[in-house]
């Protein structure tokens, strides 16, 4: 377009004036949904450099016209290119599945101008009663609905969807996926970041959201997966935790070539953003509202630890045995793991499979965590003097502090009421 614009001026004002008319229109595109003004220009320098995302994102829009996101595929190949043939299509594909709230939000949104009033009217006073997927992605599809329709909308859901994420949702791609869209819009339409209002589960996410992912998952994670993690670092890209998550979502071996997911990636994928190699990073996390998630390696038959409350989840690991299990500092094939190392150090996991047990003595670095206890249940340290008391979480799991050594008993005179 520049280029064209200075030809056009040594022909002559007019020419030029009329293309700085073009221009501007195109600079005035401002989409309301997850198309920030920078992630527009990354997409449109994709397009430029042909590289090999928009090659795959513009095959799919080329050949899957039965596509199920078909919607969404055409809108955002239409916000790329300007190309209004596709805009239209996307409106037409809009007209005929209404009840598909989401993809119609983004319809409205990214190509709301090439529709007549009438057909954005027939789209925003459609009553649909047809729901799909979980609570957090109808929380997201109401705030999408608003926004497309009357261009501002308030997150009066936000409090919902921190609970349910808080609660382990955020380990249901999808779940996580449509929290994360909800987060960029809202930032994006009311400038405001909603994590700022419980940042130490959002600084902790990322890690948690990879290590609950199962070996074989992580090794080879579907298309899902991948983009819920490519969407939750572009929430914080300077994010230490995720910059792992970036090392590991943008490996090239797990690059979406063919089917639904190819358009996610082009939208999300950033190649640009910090990214630490993943091998490198703590390999198990605790978190006091009852969440433990830990592997001894990043292979396929790795021990894989899933705690949290009402929910236990484990592979190769050899934990009902009641000896206690070490999860070390893995170094894998990483010569310089030591150098990266970050806070937790090795971990010792003890099966209070009796009323009482005796800590084993630490090691420099090293944490214990008590588990299978009875949630909420009361302990007494009764080396102690004087005894110390304590809780376990919410999944029965207490973590040893530092000083504590000797027996640790149930505490019998406190019965622990249901969480």
């Amino acid at each position: 377009m520049e280029q064209y614009c200075l030809r056009a001026a040594a022909v002559g004002v007019l020419a030029f004036s009329l293309c700085g008319l073009v221009t501007a229109q195109t600079s005035d595109y401002a989409p309301k949904l997850l198309l920030n003004p920078q992630r527009l220009r990354r997409l449109q320098r994709d397009r430029d450099r042909q590289t090999v995302r928009w090659l795959n994102f513009e095959d799919r829009v080329q050949s899957a016209a039965d596509s199920p996101e078909r919607g969404f595929e055409l809108a955002l190949y239409f916000a790329v290119t300007r190309d209004e043939k596709r805009g239209r299509e996307a409106a037409e594909w809009a007209l005929a599945h209404r009840c598909d709230r989401r993809q119609v939000a983004l319809i409205l949104d990214w190509c709301g101008d090439l529709m007549a009033e009438g057909e954005r009217q027939q789209l925003t006073r459609t009553a649909c009663d047809v729901k799909s997927g979980g609570e957090i992605e109808g929380i997201r599809d109401d705030f999408f609905s608003r926004v497309s329709g009357t261009g501002n909308a308030a997150p009066d859901r936000w409090k919902n969807l921190l609970s349910l994420l808080e609660a382990g949702d955020f380990a249901d791609a999808r779940s996580l996926y449509a929290a994360c869209e909800y987060l960029s819009a809202v930032r994006l339409t009311q400038h405001v970041d909603l994590r700022e209002e419980a940042p130490e589960f959002f600084s902790s996410l990322p890690l948690e959201f990879l290590l609950s992912l199962k070996p074989e998952n992580a090794e080879h994670p579907d298309w899902m997966m991948h983009i819920a993690a490519l969407a939750l670092v572009s929430l914080d890209p300077n994010l230490p935790d995720g910059q792992y998550l970036q090392g590991w979502a943008m490996e090239p071996r797990q690059m979406i070539r063919k089917g639904p997911g190819v358009a996610y990636e082009f939208l999300w994928a950033d190649p640009y953003l910090p990214a630490i190699a993943y091998q490198n990073l703590d390999p198990w996390v605790y978190d006091p509202a009852g969440r433990l998630f830990a592997r001894t390696t990043w292979d396929a038959d790795a021990c894989w630890i899933n705690i949290s409350p009402g929910h236990y989840d484990q592979n190769n690991c050899p934990m009902q045995a009641g000896a206690p299990l070490r999860i070390d500092q893995y170094r894998g094939k990483n010569e310089n793991w030591d150098m990266h190392r970050a806070q937790y150090g090795s971990l010792t996991m003890v099966n209070m499979v009796r009323p009482c047990v005796d800590i084993p003595r630490k090691n420099n670095n090293e944490t214990i965590i008590l588990w299978h206890i009875k949630p909420l249940q009361h302990l007494v340290i009764s080396a102690a003097k004087p005894q110390i008391a304590a809780e376990a979480d919410a999944a029965g799991m207490w973590r040893v502090p530092r000083n504590v050594e000797g027996k640790v008993c149930e505490d019998t005179r406190h019965v622990p009421q249901a969480p």
